[in-house]
This record gives structure tokens, C-alpha cells and sequence, in this order.
């Protein structure tokens, strides 16, 4: 069985792990900095989780939402964009010291494509939909935004190694299916 750790890498970490075919994986987010915080506190604790985080019983595959190319960020902070490029630098770094070499990035439209229904999604309500789909799989008790994140990317990933996955989860398959 291929255990996967997803994640939803920004100064929120949002995170899910399990092994591919679970009825509930695990997840969470962890915060690297209060707001304010400077980008080498925030580094530094991107380090400590990962280190503390990535450790024997390692996880077969990580799976991480892939940055936005900057173009889509133009107008925000440069700054930002690069803070986001150092924290996935480090959670790569960490991977690749302690072992785990399949280390696999996604984008964020696919990973929404496969886990809600794009058609169905007004202009910003993406975050919220993926939310209200982790509840309905009952992946998901709160309101963790980044939580939901890295379930969403827990499931694309786990669709692409096992495609039966994907066909039990993904929207396009449960037209007209309750759930």
C-alpha cells in the first residue's frame, strides 16, 4: 500500500496523509509565522516542521500543490511569490535528505478539476467548495481551508497512481450519485 503525504505548501501548511484505497486520511495545517513574522522566522520554521515531519515511517510519495506561475500573481508581492518558492525549497530538501525521491507537484486547476466541479464554481468559491466537498466525504470537520487544500491534493495524486481512485471521487463521475 503507497502512503501518501500531500501538501498545500504556504505560510499555512495545510496537510494529508494516508495510504492510497483509506476511507480517512489524516490532516491538519500547521502556521510557520504569525503575521508579521519575518521570511527567515517563517523559514526556519518550515525547516524545524519538515524535519520534525518527514521521518521514519516515511511516506512513499509527497505530493505538493505547485506554485502559481508569477505571471498569475502579478500585482502582488514579489516578495511573496519568492517566500512560497524558499518554503517549497526547503519541504523538497527535507524529501530528498531523508530519502523520499518521489516527490511529485501538481497544479492547482487539475487537482480542482479532479476533486470539484469546476463548472458549478462562481469566481473565488473554489476554497469553499473543496471544503464543502471534504465534509461530504467526511474528510474534514472544520473550517481548514489548507487542510482541504491538501486533501484535494491527496486525492488527485492518489487518482494518479491508482485510477480507481479517481473515478470514486472525482465529480464527473458522481453526476446524479448521491453520496
Amino acid at each position: 500500500m503507497t502512503d501518501l503525504l500531500a501538501l498545500d505548501i504556504a505560510t499555512t501548511l495545510g496537510w494529508a496523509r494516508g495510504t492510497i484505497g483509506c476511507a480517512v486520511p489524516r490532516c491538519g495545517s500547521v502556521q510557520f509565522g504569525k503575521p508579521g513574522a519575518s521570511q527567515l522566522a517563517i523559514c526556519g520554521h518550515a525547516l524545524e516542521w519538515a524535519i520534525d515531519t518527514i521521518k521514519p515511517p516515511l511516506p512513499d510519495v509527497v505530493a505538493i500543490e505547485d506554485l502559481l506561475p508569477p505571471q498569475v500573481t502579478r500585482g502582488k508581492s514579489n516578495t511573496h511569490h519568492d517566500l512560497l518558492a524558499h518554503l517549497h525549497g526547503i519541504i523538497m530538501g527535507v524529501c530528498f535528505m531523508r530519502g523520499v525521491f518521489k516527490v511529485r507537484k501538481h497544479a492547482v486547476q487539475s487537482v480542482r478539476a479532479h476533486f470539484i466541479d469546476l463548472s458549478a464554481c462562481a469566481k473565488g468559491e473554489a476554497k469553499l467548495m473543496v471544503q464543502r466537498r471534504c465534509r461530504e466525504l467526511g474528510w474534514l470537520a472544520d473550517d481548514d481551508d489548507d487542510a482541504a487544500d491538501a486533501l484535494a491534493v491527496w486525492s488527485y495524486a492518489c487518482g494518479l497512481i491508482d485510477p480507481q481512485q479517481a473515478i470514486r471521487i472525482s465529480p464527473l463521475f458522481q453526476k446524479g450519485v448521491a453520496i
